[in-house]
């Protein structure tokens, strides 16, 4: 079983690993607690139901790292945010008459790879 919070859900649920993923590639970190495993899953069972999942501010990372202890933050997110920025700063910089499409479309552009290079990647063994 897993206590996840998942946007399918909008909140988070206690259910089978195969029903969470959805066999989609799901990849299992080493992760450092700042609190006894007994006590994170008693913080998770508590959310069971409450929790109301934004991909902004309450996804899954912002979930499991609350449970865990954790500073609370999402590396997809601060990616995506920081891609945005870089992409509105380089269509301003480099762009001949710069406007509103060129902006959004740079911005887009940027943010969706820096999210896409922020994922979990199978790693391989050395």
């Amino acid at each position: 079983m897993l206590i996840s919070a998942t946007e399918r859900n909008g909140t988070v649920k206690e259910e089978p690993w195969d029903i969470v993923t959805q066999g989609k590639n799901s990849y299992a970190i080493q992760a450092r607690y700042n609190i006894p495993v007994n006590v994170a899953l008693s913080l998770a069972k508590s959310q069971i139901g409450k929790w109301k999942y934004s991909v902004i501010s309450s996804n899954c990372e912002h979930f499991a790292k609350w449970a865990t202890g954790l500073n609370v933050s999402s590396t997809q997110v601060i990616a995506g945010t920081t891609g945005v920025a870089a992409g509105l700063l380089l269509v301003a910089l480099f762009a001949k008459n710069p406007q509103l499409l060129k902006y959004l479309g740079g911005a887009v552009a940027t943010g969706a790879l820096a999210v896409l290079s922020s994922r979990a990647m199978i790693k391989s063994e050395p």
